[in-house]
Formats: structure tokens, C-alpha cells, sequence
């Protein structure tokens, strides 16, 4: 080789080697920032996953429940993203995590998170560090309302079969779940085929989403959520028929309201099977069969995370046998707690009741003492009650009210003697003197509930009833409903069958397919993939079941059906008229009633990335 040549060999393998050294340096440092590409964007999508379940309400520390917790978004948002190695005291690497709020949407939290990327073989060629920069956007759905619109769940005995069509229900704990209610009961009433069934409510220690509390079932209770709004009088949630009464059957039964001295003049319901139905299947109790209710009010400070509720009252109510009420005085037997056994009379001032409102009548539950009602009434207000009522009503905000059903001395959840079947009510009004109407107070059951409904088929065949609200949020999602113990219903023509129906008023369909499932006795059943498929998504369109079918030996008796129902992307309701119905197709002439829990649910939870 000529020295020109190998000349020239040594500068084309110099450049080669040059080109080269810099391909795997550019590949090594794209490599590297990719890394720290993916790290930033899942770090700030885990931040901002974690702390929107605080907004808007508790964005910044200062707004942290209680004080100093970190239980604000910022702070969970800045906590995750350090989880995920981001940390902002890490100024070597110039790493900065932005919480903040989005413009317009209040249930959004928007998280920003960016740190320096390093450059190592391509420094030598110029590159300097440089910013890798990630946003991310989280949403939370509001809780499905369960219930009915407006500030009213179930119907006072003056409304029943006239202007509201149920009444809420819980039943004790030596009581067969069979009756209706699903979590109150023992879950050995009747047992499940493998075992005493784990069904505990949503809300409730067992289920790991309430705090350890010894004043209330571990198991949990049914659970209200009550918005009173801003620039009225306050607000004040009430209870109908507070006390476990049983009045009698049929035609002995109490039809009335408790509100006038002149039985003339009480309102009353429209009779026939429309009454409270607490003496169902109690011949021949006693004492020790009749439950004591406990009303316990929480202030929400955030609607996702129970343990900064704060406790602000518990009402414990014993029980009284009414099968006295026609009687002009000593109406009321005392059942339960340390007086059992007293008489108490009905009073009455100017032709009103002045005592004994937790029979057939309202009462504030936070501030009821029942001095004359013969030591009936038990009131706990802790030192922030005072806080949160002012002048007589709440402030303005969100509030949780818990039913709990004890023993008949009210110091047990769990006795088998208690098999008593309570019926009541619950409101919001506002604060004004006059307890008037609160139009823009909302009341809902929260996650399940259980309710008793009395219906007259009529010529139709048919009857419907309010069951839960969906805004437009849900759009796209799939929305379940767990329904336990709907068979367990008398028709003239041996046939019961259950839709759901839209807001449009029409069964609810979709393209994408409708699972129905006999969960049997267990709602875990699901995840351990143990049901019965009643429909498939493959060859169903439609949320519609036979509940009962005495030719077929069809039967959702003591079962849980479960439905999934996806939910158009195009769903796009007016607020207020995004309300699902529950229907019953049971034949023309069909007068009966049902007791029945339902759970609704979003599949795969309600906190979400934003696109």
C-alpha cells in the first residue's frame, strides 16, 4: 500500500470510529431519555391518580383533613410521585412536581412533573442536559345516587302509595337475609352453600374503608349522603318513624302519620298493603325480638376516604310495642333499654303531638333528647357538633348519616334474638323555623341500600320506581348492579320479570352486550368467577331478567343478580333527567310488595386518567 494510501485508510478509520463512537453514544443517551421519558409521565400520571380524590375541596395543605395529615392533593400527589423517584428535594437532578387545579372542572387534578435528563457520550459532540417534562390529568366520577331525586329517600306513612312508592328498610341480626335485606342480618341466615357469606356493606370496617369504631357495627350500616348548598339557612336532616314500633297487621296496622290529636286529621297513607309492615313475621315475640336503632351524623370532608369523617352525633332509639296506638292513653309499651316495661301516652298541645316523634313522625336525630318520652332516647353530640351546627341547623356541606340495628337494650349487633323489620324514612329541609322543603338539598343512599315496596300492578301489569341517578359523567363506562333477592315476590300470574330502565323511560339497552349473572348467595362469587350466566354480552342487548317464573322454576329468591351495563359513549342526559328506574312486569291485577337491596358500582373503579 502507498503511504498516500494508508494515509487516507487511517483519516476514513478515524471518521468511521468517530461515527461510530457517536451512533452508540446517541444511542446509549436516547436510550437513557426514553427511560427518563417514561418514568416522568407514569410518575405524574401516579400523582395525579392520587391525589384528585381530594378536590376540589382539599387541594392545597392548608385545606388538609385534619390538619397537617397530608390528606390534601398536593401533598398526595407530591408523596407519590417521590414513591415513584421523584423527589422535589432532589435539586441536583431538577426535579419539580406542579399540582394544580384545572380550570372548569373541579373534580380534575392536573399534575406536571419534570426533571433533568443527563447526556453522557454525546457531550463530548455539544449536547448539554436538557428538561424532560410530563402532564398528566386525573378526574374522579361523582358517587352514584341511589333513591329517588330531590331531598326525600322512602315515604312517610301520609305519602305512602299516594305520592311515594317505598320506605327504607333494615332488619336485625338474628333475621333471614331471605326477607330481603342482604348485610344486616347474620351470615349465617340462612348460610351459603359454601359457608357463611361475606357480604359486608361498602362503606364498614370489614370492608377496610371506615375506621375501627365499637359505637357502630363492624359490618358496617346503610349509610345517607346529604348535600345541603350554600346561601340558604342551613340545613336539617330528619328520620320518619325513628323507633322500631310495630302497630299490628292488615287492617289493625297504623296507616297514619302521628300528627294530630284528631285522628280525622292525620295524613294517611292509601291503605290496603301500604303500611310500615314492622310486625312481618314477629307473632309471638318478645322483648328480646325487637331491635334498638342507632342514627349516628358524620360531616364528609372528602367524599372517597371515610376516616376524616367526623362523628357529630349519635341517637340511640329503643323500642316500643304500638299495638296500643287506637287507645286513648298508654299507647306505647317500653321494649328495650333501662326502662322496658314502662307505659308511655301519647301528648298532645293545641291538637300536635309533643312527645313520642320518633313514632310515625319526624325528628332531627342530631338533636332530639326525647325528654318526654319515657327514657326512650338516648343523645351523644360531640365537642364538634357545635362546629358544624349553628343556630339550630348545619352548615352548609356534605353530611353521612349511618344506620345501625342493635339488640332491643342497644348494646349489641349481633344478637340472635333480634329479628325485627324497621321501616323509616330519612329528609333534608332547610334551617328556617317552618322546617320548610330544602328544593336544592340532595339525599341519597350511598353505594347500597335496601328498601320495601308496596305496588298495586294495576291494569298495566306493571310497576316502576326511581333507583339511581346517572349523569353524563359515566358516559362510556360500564355501570353495575348487584340486586339481592328479587324473586322472592307474589304475582297473579305465577311470573315476575325485572327491567331496568334508562332515562328515556325504556328498557336499557346496548350494542356492546348486557352480562346477567346469578351470583347465588355471595356477591364475591363474581370475582371467583362462581355464578350462573342468565345472559351473556355475546346474545343479550337488553337489562331485563325473569325473577320468578313458577312454570320454569325460575327463581331470584335469596340470590344476587348481578348486571353489567356499558354505558354509550354518546350518553349525554339533562341533570335531573338522568334518573334509572327499577320495573316490575308481574300481570294486571297484581297487588303485593318487596323487600329488595341493591348495590350499583362502576366497573374498575370511579378515579380515572383523562385523555
Amino acid at each position: 500500500m502507498k503511504r498516500s494510501q494508508f494515509g487516507q485508510a487511517i483519516v476514513v478509520v478515524a471518521l468511521a470510529g468517530t461515527l461510530l463512537l457517536a451512533g452508540v453514544g446517541l444511542g446509549v443517551d436516547v436510550v437513557v431519555g426514553y427511560f427518563y421519558s417514561v418514568a416522568t409521565e407514569r410518575a405524574a400520571a401516579a400523582a395525579a391518580l392520587s391525589g384528585v380524590v381530594f378536590m376540589p375541596d382539599q387541594f392545597s395543605p392548608s385545606n388538609a383533613m385534619p390538619p397537617g395529615s397530608r390528606n390534601d392533593a398536593t401533598d398526595r400527589a407530591l408523596d407519590e410521585a417521590r414513591r415513584n423517584g421523584f423527589d422535589t428535594a432532589d435539586a441536583a437532578n431538577g426535579i419539580v412536581v406542579t399540582p394544580s387545579q384545572v380550570a372548569g372542572y373541579p373534580n380534575h387534578l392536573q399534575v406536571t412533573v419534570e426533571r433533568t435528563a443527563p447526556v453522557f457520550f454525546m457531550e463530548a459532540f455539544g449536547f448539554r442536559p436538557y428538561v424532560v417534562r410530563k402532564t398528566a390529568v386525573a378526574a374522579y366520577l361523582p358517587p352514584i345516587s341511589l333513591g329517588e331525586p330531590g331531598s326525600q329517600l322512602g315515604a312517610s306513612l301520609g305519602e305512602l302509595g299516594r305520592t311515594r312508592f317505598s320506605f327504607m328498610r333494615t332488619e336485625g341480626w338474628g333475621a333471614d337475609r331471605g326477607y330481603g335485606d342482604a348485610f344486616t342480618p347474620s351470615p349465617f341466615n340462612p348460610p351459603a352453600s359454601a359457608g357463611a357469606t361475606d357480604d359486608v356493606h361498602q362503606i364498614s370496617y370489614a370492608n377496610g374503608t371506615e375506621l375501627m369504631d365499637p359505637s357502630v357495627a363492624d359490618r358496617g350500616g346503610y349509610n345517607y349522603r346529604i348535600t345541603i348548598p350554600s346561601g340558604g339557612a342551613g340545613g336539617v336532616v330528619q328520620i320518619y318513624n325513628a323507633a322500631y314500633a310495630p302497630d299490628g297487621y292488615g287492617a289493625a296496622a297504623n296507616f297514619c302519620d302521628n300528627d294530630n290529636q284528631n285522628p280525622a286529621l292525620r295524613a294517611c297513607s292509601s291503605r290496603g298493603i301500604t303500611w310500615y309492615h314492622e310486625d312481618d313475621d314477629m307473632g309471638g315475640a318478645t322483648a328480646a325480638n325487637y331491635p334498638a336503632m342507632r342514627y349516628s351524623l358524620y360531616w364528609v370532608n372528602n367524599l372517597f376516604i371515610r376516616s376524616t369523617d367526623v362523628l357529630l352525633s349519635q341517637l340511640t332509639v329503643y323500642p316500643i310495642d304500638a299495638g296500643n296506638w287506637s287507645q286513648p292513653s298508654n299507647q306505647y309499651l317500653v321494649m328495650g333499654g333501662s326502662n322496658r316495661g314502662r307505659r308511655v301516652t301519647q301528648q298532645y298541645s293545641a291538637g300536635l303531638p309533643t312527645n313520642m316523634l320518633i313514632y310515625h313522625n319526624w325528628i332531627d336525630p342530631a338533636t332530639y333528647d326525647g325528654s318526654q318520652d319515657g327514657g326512650l332516647v338516648s343523645l351523644q353530640q360531640t365537642g364538634a357538633f357545635s362546629t358544624y351546627n349553628q343556630g339550630g341547623s348545619l352548615v352548609p356541606g356534605t353530611y353521612r348519616l349511618r344506620v345501625d340495628t342493635m339488640d332491643n337494650n342497644g348494646r349489641s349487633f349481633t344478637n340472635a334474638s333480634t329479628i325485627g323489620k324497621k321501616g323509616y324514612a330519612l329528609r333534608a329541609v332547610n334551617g328556617d323555623a317552618g322546617r320548610t322543603t330544602c328544593t336544592n338539598c340532595q339525599t341519597a343512599a350511598w353505594y347500597d341500600m335496601c328498601f320495601f315496596t308496596p305496588f298495586d300492578a294495576g291494569l298495566g301489569g306493571s310497576f316502576s320506581m326511581n333507583l339511581f341517578q346517572l349523569p353524563r359523567d359515566y358516559a362510556g363506562l360500564t355501570v353495575t348492579i348487584d340486586l339481592w333477592d328479587p324473586g322472592d315476590v307474589f304475582s297473579t300470574s305465577g311470573f315476575v320479570a325485572l327491567n331496568v330502565l334508562g332515562p328515556a323511560g325504556t328498557v336499557a339497552s346496548s350494542p356492546l352486550g348486557i352480562n346477567i349473572y346469578d351470583l347465588h348467595e355471595k356477591r364475591s362469587n363474581l370475582a371467583r368467577r362462581n355464578y350462573q350466566v342468565w345472559a351473556s354480552a355475546a346474545n343479550n342487548l337488553l337489562a331485563s331478567f325473569t325473577a320468578l317464573d313458577t312454570r320454569t322454576a325460575v327463581s331470584a329468591d335469596s340470590q344476587w343478580i348481578h348486571l353489567e351495563i356499558p354505558i354509550p359513549s354518546s350518553y349525554n342526559p339533562l341533570p335531573g333527567q338522568d334518573w334509572w328506574k327499577l320495573q316490575y312486569v308481574t300481570g294486571p291485577g297484581t297487588v303485593t310488595y318487596d323487600t329488595v337491596t341493591v348495590a350499583v358500582g362502576l366497573k374498575g373503579g370511579p378515579v380515572h386518567l383523562v385523555p
